[in-house]
């Protein structure tokens, strides 16, 4: 008997060390430059950011060009433990930015790719595309 109190006590000193020992990872200072997401779409950026457990907040905006969830993120700001302030930039320069970089979020910059108009319309144009590579031609 005197063995079994032992070593449920073992299991409840080994528990608690590792819940100890979670808390004070997850304490850890939130670092911005591994989380960067300037350049990003908004959309894009919180889903990345929310993803490592991170939670955003709206700081603000340039430009009425886009709508908010494609605005590029101008820049961040730690604001809280595990909280992350996203200012944006709205405007057709940013936009335009985004596409140059392959980060105008639908698309990706491919061919083909969703289209995002300045009135928030998602344009999708399709890309034809010849035989490819181990495929029987028709007929």
């Amino acid at each position: 008997m005197k063995k079994l109190v032992v070593l449920g006590a073992g299991v409840v000193v080994a528990g608690s060390i590792g819940l100890l020992g979670a808390g004070a990872a997850d304490s850890q200072p939130l670092n911005p430059n591994q989380v960067n997401v300037i350049g990003q779409p908004y959309y894009k950026a919180v889903k990345m950011l929310h993803g490592m457990g991170v939670s955003t907040t709206f700081g603000g905006s340039v430009g009425s060009d886009l709508p908010q969830q494609q605005c590029m993120v101008a820049s961040q700001k730690v604001v809280g433990q595990g909280k992350m302030s996203l200012n944006l930039d709205c405007t057709k320069e940013a936009a335009q930015e985004m596409a140059d970089a392959g980060s105008s979020g639908g698309g990706g910059g491919v061919p083909g790719g969703p289209t995002v108009g300045s009135n928030g319309v998602t344009t999708v144009t399709p890309t034809p595309v010849g035989p490819q590579p181990g495929m029987m031609p028709p007929g």
